[in-house]
């Protein structure tokens, strides 16, 4: 049997009443069992904070150094990228919203949890904001590879273009766009729309109906419209799709 997770909690609470509740009530949980550290001023969670991370932080949003939002503020400004979850009265309902446009990821109003709704809503809260660490990981990846692909194509001076016949779409890279002084927003384009642009359109539709039929890999030479610009377009042949590259002749 697997040991149970272990999130390390900081509270930041400087009433003793509402202190102990809270650790009564994270202590009531076995799966995961919460690891509390408990500080009740600004300053001495940021100190905590210095020393290591935290899974997670309960903080109450008037202590006896700073107040309201600037206690998410500073917080944050210190140690961005942690999971903040305020501790609000029933009168600061309001704040705790606005706490949330700062970067608090919610807020749980006092005297209106028990045990089970504070664990629920605190995982709750973990798990997404897991999610979108690593929904931000990918994109920036994303943009990483991106930037590389565009890097690549500028070098060997060829676009980037996908034709999918099941969809009826065409995607287009940016430097494609570029290379073929097309319009900025012509990154998808309906199929028809996109073989528009070139001067012997039917026959570059028949080309590709024909390039899925017989699938494999192959080229095929069409001028630009408008430009008479000529293109070589070296293609493989992926189920439905044609990825292609394109290069001015």
């Amino acid at each position: 049997m697997s040991a149970p997770q272990e999130l390390k909690v900081l509270l930041l609470e400087d009433n003793p009443g509402d202190a102990f509740l809270m650790k009564f009530y994270l202590g009531e949980s076995t799966s995961p069992v919460f690891n509390v550290s408990h500080a009740e001023t600004v300053k001495a969670a940021l100190d905590l904070l210095a020393e290591g991370p935290f899974d997670i932080i309960l903080s109450d949003m008037n202590l006896p150094d700073s107040f309201g939002v600037d206690t998410i503020k500073t917080i944050l400004g210190k140690f961005p990228g942690n999971l903040v979850i305020v501790l609000t009265g029933l009168t600061d309902e309001d704040v705790g919203l606005e706490t949330v446009r700062y970067g608090a990821q919610d807020f749980l109003t006092k005297g209106k949890f028990d045990s089970k709704v504070l664990i629920s809503s605190v995982m709750f809260s973990f798990e997404r904001f897991k999610l979108n660490k690593q929904i931000d990981s990918f994109t920036k990846q994303l943009g990483e590879e991106n930037s590389r692909l565009d890097t690549v194509q500028k070098l060997l001076n060829v676009g980037f273009v996908e034709f999918d016949l099941k969809t009826n779409t065409v995607f287009r890279s940016d430097y494609m766009i570029k290379m073929m002084e097309l319009e900025a927003d012509t990154k998808t384009e309906s199929l028809d729309t996109a073989i528009s642009h070139a001067e012997n359109s039917e026959e570059l539709a028949a080309f590709a109906k024909e390039a899925i039929a017989k699938g494999g890999s192959g080229e095929f030479t069409y001028k630009r419209k408008n430009t008479g610009k000529e293109f070589r377009l070296r293609y493989e042949t992926i189920g439905d799709k044609i990825i292609a590259v394109i290069q001015p002749l």
